[in-house]
């Protein structure tokens, strides 16, 4: 079962990513040929790459979410709105 983290990045947070950071599997592609890998050895890069992508993103979304709310609690009554 997901997090509550990873359910919200995937609603809201891929979508913040993709404008700022995209994952680019055809530059992926592109840094591999160079090595000549066989075609499971580069699906299996491709695949580690893509994980770790969508985890560090959910990471630092989950992080970024825990900050600001807990700013938010901190400065409650206290400070003024944008």
């Amino acid at each position: 079962m997901p997090s509550v983290f990873e359910l919200l990045f995937d609603t809201y947070g891929d979508h913040l990513m993709q404008e700022q950071a995209p994952l680019d599997l055809a530059a992926l592609q592109a840094a591999l040929d160079p090595l000549e890998l066989d075609p499971d050895a580069r699906l299996e890069i491709c695949d580690l790459l893509t994980d770790r992508y969508f985890r560090w993103g959910t990471a630092a979304f989950s992080i970024g979410l825990r900050l600001g709310l807990s700013l938010m609690q901190d400065c409650s009554g206290h400070c003024p709105r944008a």
